[in-house]
């Protein structure tokens, strides 16, 4: 079974587009390397993730994430094992304001949640439409 773990949080300053990139292209080059899956979002001062992968990797994972002095107001929305694994790409993403194809991106992550229950998927669904909405 895969476990995840879906967060949002704020940035404890604002970021520059390329100190954005890196945040990014770090988490991007970190997850692909432990196997963890999932996606990562910035916009608007806010960070959205899920991440994806052994259950104990993921929670030791979201353990760092949590002390990253980098933001803070860390709000977790959902941690659940799931049958079937949300991501079937191997890597993970990363979607910020100047991302090339950002909407198709969201798009397929919402046909991957699809195997979540009704209100995880409503829920989601509403914080990528806020986002969304705010950049």
């Amino acid at each position: 079974m895969r476990f995840v773990i879906s967060y949002v949080s704020t940035a404890i300053r604002e970021l520059h587009q390329d100190e954005v990139v890196n945040i990014l292209e770090e988490t991007q080059i970190r997850n692909n390397k432990h196997g963890v899956n999932g996606l990562l979002i910035y916009t608007s001062g806010n960070f959205f993730e899920v991440i994806e992968g052994e259950k104990i990797r993921i929670t030791d994972l979201f353990k760092v994430i949590k002390e990253d002095p980098r933001h803070k107001n860390i709000i977790l929305i959902f941690e659940k094992e799931v049958d079937k694994p949300l991501f079937k790409d191997k890597d993970a993403n990363f979607i910020s304001e100047n991302t090339l194809h950002r909407q198709m991106e969201v798009e397929n992550f919402l046909y991957y949640i699809k195997d979540l229950d009704e209100g995880t998927q409503t829920t989601v669904k509403n914080i990528l439409k806020a986002i969304a909405t705010n950049s």
